[in-house]
């Protein structure tokens, strides 16, 4: 393996990343491990190192791409298979292309958050602390230990593949050396020194006197339990952000553990947001002003943390993984109890098809209507209640474009008037005809031009494109449903057939039926095809069913913290923007085991309304360093990075 030795992010007076980038295009094999310390801006430079790579990619070199390591489930897939599910899923590539691209080694994984993956030391339940007050981490880390081994063993040909790692260092170092990845070199980030902790604390303090007691100690004790709980970027950021407008930056002074200044920090993370958004931002892009109460705010993204930390990486062979990250809008349903929300969807569902009975008096026989519009509500709620997990759909009118669109739509047709022709043997001809053309309507709209289960696209974007999936689906049973019983009977039957056979075709009682039988049939037909717009249904369910403990409007809420700086918007997800956000939420009364002090020490965390959010970062140092060496501080340089 070669490597650099040392380097910097950025050269003397230049705004780019050269050095970075020369650094890890000159490491033979490409294998990087960045470590640091929580909030040191691991991912930042990660991040700063994909776009850098993007920026100077030459034809043939692999795109970067980054990935949660906390999502992948090592019992069921390799890095290869999750590679492919990420750029189908997230990414909306084409199965064989992104199989293929894979394959070849053309996509290169930056993989982000190997200590994310398993649960902190903890003893009978309690997080355990190491002397400086910081959670240790669990040296056995099943799921790391297990990712680290799929990575060692991830080759291009002959040769280990490239690949970009980041971890927190206490994390990495905990795992036996034998463990850790393999001929890759390691970029250790520097605490920031005091120095420039202090400059950054006085450009972002306007010159207020408020900030003077705060300065004045971190300048004349920079090796004072100040300094070195302000050390990373998170943290100074956070203070610049809750003392920006209004409070007593002293009060840091009183907290010396990182623990402690998390704690106070955070406390006063959400109140300062809240009220810097009302003054900078009052009015939303839609034109609608957007105001929450902080205690709203906070009792809402504390039922959300809470959620994800029920939600477990691990699998049935390891469930002992660490907190979920992502907040998918169409699988928040089970936060409001999976039974309660599976027994009003089949209400909604039934009581959709119950709107319908007054078209039964259209028909010759109405009491035959009205039992068998009861029997479809009947057969719809309980589909509704046998869904397990609502999956989105879309409708793909380009994939009739394409060879197996066209293929596919031929099929469909086919298979109607096959159909239809041998429903003339026993009926009259016209009917086979209608019924013929009605089913070559269904099969090549269906099988052609509705796409496969996707996850790709914006948040409310999946939600919509379902949602017009549903419609689609809808009037294309309806219309069928009225063809066939218009030629069999007369019009107004044939309305009420439509009537009937749109509501259940939205719903999706007839096509999850009929799918479940073509399926097994026709295995490259994806189950659940044409099925209404039930992830949309059950999302809507979810929010009747949480009214009080989530806002009604949800997605507006969610857009809100994002701009906010709460969350993050990442693919088809929200994410709380840094995970200490959401651990503090997830556990504001926690009990932690304090190995200096020998006790059990409990927490009650409070929030009280301060300060200002002013999204920014101080300087964070950058020490890159061949693994297995000792970093050299006695060089650093600072490096100017907006972190998120």
């Amino acid at each position: 393996m070669t490597a650099a030795t040392s380097g910097s992010l950025f050269e003397e007076g230049s705004a780019s990343v050269p050095d970075i980038v020369t650094f890890y295009r000159d490491t033979h094999p490409a294998r990087l491990v960045v470590t640091g310390s929580p909030g040191g801006g691991k991912t930042v430079l990660a991040l700063e190192l994909l776009l850098a790579l993007i920026g100077n990619r030459s034809e043939g070199d692999a795109v970067p791409v980054r990935l949660s390591l906390a999502e992948w489930d090592t019992s069921a897939m390799d890095l290869e298979a999750f590679l492919v599910r990420h750029l189908i899923d997230a990414l909306d590539w084409p199965p064989r292309l992104a199989t293929n691209l894979v394959r070849h080694r053309l996509v290169l994984p930056v993989l982000d958050g190997l200590d994310e993956m398993d649960p902190l030391l903890s003893h009978e339940g309690r997080p355990v602390l190491d002397r400086h007050g910081n959670p240790r981490p669990d040296p056995d880390a099943p799921r790391a230990r297990t990712v680290l081994n799929l990575l060692n063993i991830y080759q291009d040909g002959v040769s280990p593949a490239p690949l970009i790692l980041t971890c927190r260092g206490a994390h990495y170092d905990a795992l036996p050396e034998e463990d850790r990845l393999r001929t890759a070199a390691r970029i250790d980030i520097a605490h920031v020194t005091p120095e420039g902790a202090t400059t950054y604390l006085a450009q972002r303090s306007n010159a207020s006197p408020r900030w003077n007691p705060l300065l004045h100690q971190l300048r004349s004790h920079p090796d004072g339990p100040a300094s070195r709980a302000l050390s990373t970027p998170w943290r100074l950021s956070l203070a610049a952000t809750i003392y920006y407008r209004s409070g007593d930056p002293s009060e840091l002074l009183e907290h010396t553990s990182p623990v402690d200044l998390d704690t106070h920090l955070l406390s006063r993370l959400i109140p300062a947001a809240t009220e810097l958004d009302a003054v900078t931002r009052p009015h939303s892009g839609r034109g609608i002003q957007q105001k929450y109460a902080a205690d709203d705010v906070q009792r809402w993204l504390t039922t959300l943390a809470i959620h994800l930390d029920s939600v477990r990486a691990g699998t049935t062979a390891e469930p002992m993984g660490a907190a979920g990250t992502d907040l998918v809008l169409h699988e928040l349903w089970p936060m409001a109890g999976r039974r309660r929300v599976r027994a009003v969807d089949a209400v909604v569902s039934a009581a959709t098809i119950l709107l319908t009975l007054p078209v039964a008096w259209l028909t010759p026989y109405p009491t035959v209507g009205v039992l068998g519009i009861v029997l479809v509500a009947v057969a719809a709620g309980v589909l509704a209640v046998l869904n397990p997990s609502p999956v989105p759909h879309r409708l793909h009118w380009r994939r009739l474009t394409t060879p197996h669109g066209r293929v596919d739509l031929i099929l469909g047709l086919a298979a109607g008037l096959i159909a239809g022709a041998g429903l003339s043997f026993f009926a009259d001809t016209l009917l086979g005809i209608g019924f013929g053309v009605a089913c070559g309507l269904i099969g090549g709209l269906v099988v052609g031009a509705i796409g496969e289960p996707v996850t790709a696209g914006g948040p409310w974007q999946i939600l919509r494109n379902d949602l017009a999936y549903g419609l689609m689906s809808g009037l294309a049973w309806g219309l069928a449903t009225a063809v066939m019983a218009g030629l069999a009977f007369d019009p107004r039957t044939g309305l009420a057939f439509g009537t009937v056979g749109f509501v259940s075709g939205l719903v999706g009682l007839t096509a999850g039926i009929i799918a479940r039988l073509v399926s097994g049939i026709l295995p490259r037909i994806p189950t659940g095809i044409a099925a209404g717009f039930p992830a949309t249904r059950r999302y809507l369910v979810f929010l009747l069913c949480s009214r009080r403990r989530l806002p009604v409007r949800l997605i507006t809420f969610l857009d809100w913290a994002c701009d906010a700086g709460l969350l993050r918007r990442a693919g088809p997800a929200y994410q709380f923007r840094h995970r200490e956000i959401q651990r503090w939420l997830a556990g504001r009364c926690a009990s932690f085991v304090d190995l200096s002090a020998g006790e059990v020490v409990r927490r009650t965390v409070t929030s009280r309304p301060s300060g200002e959010n002013a999204w920014g970062r101080p300087a964070p140092f950058y020490d890159l360093t061949a693994d297995g060496r000792q970093p050299d501080h006695s060089d650093r340089r600072g490096l100017s990075s907006t972190c998120c």
